[in-house]
């Protein structure tokens, strides 16, 4: 198995009939996976590069009201396809994939860094507009994805950068609140605990498969 499905198969199902093909070559997570990851990756992306690692500050009410809509098409379409109400396709999957998961990095870190009895005045996103940005971005990607505009390498590093980031998060969360106050490397902490867990993950299902 090619490197990127291994790590792939740490959050997902991988069925053919739900996944990319690209040139010929199923792409290592279905078409909800693959928005899902990628937004993973992209959100943390942006807040290591605008080095907002620290932010603390609540969003804006357009911000709350912005990622509380980005969940909605997700639980829609991936609830109404689960209980057979609806019909999903690869379209719907990667946009609700793509909405969904590039917001979540910045509910991890607020989560982690915000203190009730401090002011927390340092933003995750410094307006609005940064936040529609990143979820434009996204969106671009996956759509880019659907319509094949993209290299098959590209598509599978970024999924399974995605899938350590998935898993970082969780570790990230964690070593920031038991080193509240210190320092501490937590970015590369989480991201060698999300390697390490989905590592662990992967194997685990293949031995599952295995049996």
């Amino acid at each position: 198995m090619h490197i990127y499905d291994f790590f792939g198969s740490a959050v997902c199902h991988q069925m053919a009939e739900r996944s990319f093909w690209i040139a010929g070559i199923q792409t290592p997570l279905c078409a909800r996976c693959t928005g899902i990851e990628a937004g993973f990756l992209f959100g943390w992306l942006f807040l290591l590069l605008c080095r907002r690692t620290n932010g603390n500050q609540p969003f804006s009410l357009a911000g709350i009201l912005l990622a509380a809509f980005c969940f909605i098409p997700i639980g829609i379409d991936g609830g109404g396809s689960y209980i057979g109400l609806l019909e999903s396709n690869h379209f719907r999957r990667v946009v609700t994939g793509s909405l969904a998961g590039v917001g979540l990095p910045a509910l991890f870190l607020l989560v982690a860094n915000f203190q009730p009895q401090a002011q927390n005045q340092t933003p995750i996103y410094r307006n609005i507009w940064e936040q529609v940005g990143l979820l434009l971005f996204t969106l671009l990607y996956g759509l880019a994805v659907y319509f094949g505009y993209l290299p098959y390498t590209l598509v599978a590093v970024v999924s399974m950068l995605g899938v350590i980031c998935f898993y970082g998060s969780f570790w990230f969360l964690i070593v920031r609140l038991l080193t509240i106050g210190k320092k501490f490397p937590c970015i590369l902490t989480a991201f060698a605990g999300g390697l390490l867990t989905a590592s662990l993950v992967a194997i685990c299902m293949h031995m599952i498969k295995g049996m």
